[in-house]
C-alpha cells in the first residue's frame, strides 16, 4: 500500500478559491500533527511558495515527468501529499490517474486518494459534476463549496438550485464559510499561513504593525468553523498514519 494519502484540490472552473482552500487544509492538517508535503501544480507562477516557503514545490501536472514524480514519491514518503491544481486540470489529472492505475489501486484500497472538488455558483459547475462522476467512487470525493468571498451556490437560481439537489444524493459537502473581506487581505499582506497570522507570528509581506486584534478575531473563528467542517467531513481520519488508522479501525 502507498504509504503517503494524496489530496487534490481542484476545479476546471476558474475563480473558485482553490488555493485558499488549499492553504486551510495544510493549517487544518499541521495543526492536527500530520506531515504535510505541497505541490503547487499552477506552474510557473505558483502562490503557495510564499505562504508556505518550506515545503511548497512547483509541478506541471501536464509533464508526465512530474506526474511520476509525484506518484512514485507516495511509496517512500509518510506524509500527506496536497496538490493545488491548476484551474481547469482537474479531469485531466483524474484521467491520467486513471491511465496509469493509481485510480484502481485507491479502489482496492493500495492507496488513499481524496477529491476536493471546488464548485462554483453556475450550470459550468454543474457540467464539471456530471463529467467528473465517472472517477468519484474510486477516491474519496468530497465537493467544496467557498463561501469565502460570499457565493450564493445557485440559491438565487430556482433551476441551477434543483438540478444540483437531483444529482447530490451521493455527494458529500464541505463548506468553508464566509470571512471578513479586511480579515482575509490582512492576512495576505503578510503573506503568513492563515494559523500563522492569528497567533500573531512576524510578518513576512509589506504589512505594518501592529496588527488588528478584531482581524485575527474574525480569522481564528474562521479557522475552527472550517477546520470542524473538515472534521466532520471525515478528513483527519482518512488522512491518518497507518498504524494510527489501524489503531482507529480497531478501536471503531
Amino acid at each position: 500500500m502507498l504509504a503517503s494519502p494524496l489530496v487534490l484540490v481542484g476545479a476546471d472552473k476558474g475563480g473558485v478559491g482553490k488555493t485558499t482552500v488549499t492553504r486551510l487544509l495544510i493549517d487544518f492538517l499541521q495543526a492536527s500533527d500530520f506531515d504535510v508535503r505541497v505541490f503547487d501544480a499552477q506552474a510557473p507562477s505558483g502562490t503557495l511558495r510564499r505562504f508556505y516557503p518550506n515545503i511548497a514545490k512547483l509541478m506541471d501536472m501536464r509533464d508526465i515527468r512530474d506526474q511520476a514524480r509525484l506518484v512514485e514519491s507516495l511509496a517512500s514518503h509518510q506524509a500527506v501529499t496536497v496538490v493545488d491544481l491548476k484551474s481547469g486540470q482537474l479531469l485531466h489529472t483524474l484521467r491520467f490517474m486513471e491511465d496509469v492505475g493509481l485510480l484502481d489501486a485507491s479502489a482496492r484500497s493500495d492507496a488513499r486518494i481524496l477529491v476536493l472538488h471546488l464548485i462554483g455558483a453556475s450550470v459550468a459547475s454543474l457540467a464539471e459534476l456530471e463529467a467528473v462522476a465517472p472517477y468519484k467512487n474510486k477516491c474519496e470525493y468530497r465537493i467544496v463549496k467557498n463561501f469565502v468571498n460570499g457565493s450564493s451556490f445557485f440559491d438565487d437560481n430556482a433551476d441551477f438550485s434543483e438540478a444540483y439537489l437531483r444529482r447530490s444524493d451521493a455527494w458529500k459537502e464541505i463548506v468553508v464559510p464566509r470571512l471578513d473581506r479586511l480579515a482575509y487581505e490582512a492576512v495576505e499582506l503578510t503573506g503568513l499561513p492563515f494559523s500563522s497570522f492569528v497567533f500573531d507570528e512576524p510578518a513576512r509581506g509589506p504589512e505594518t504593525r501592529p496588527r488588528s486584534f478584531v482581524l485575527r478575531g474574525y480569522v481564528r473563528t474562521w479557522l475552527e468553523r472550517s477546520w470542524t467542517n473538515f472534521e466532520t467531513a471525515g478528513l483527519r481520519s482518512f488522512l491518518a498514519p497507518l498504524g494510527q488508522k489501524q489503531q482507529l479501525v480497531a478501536s471503531g
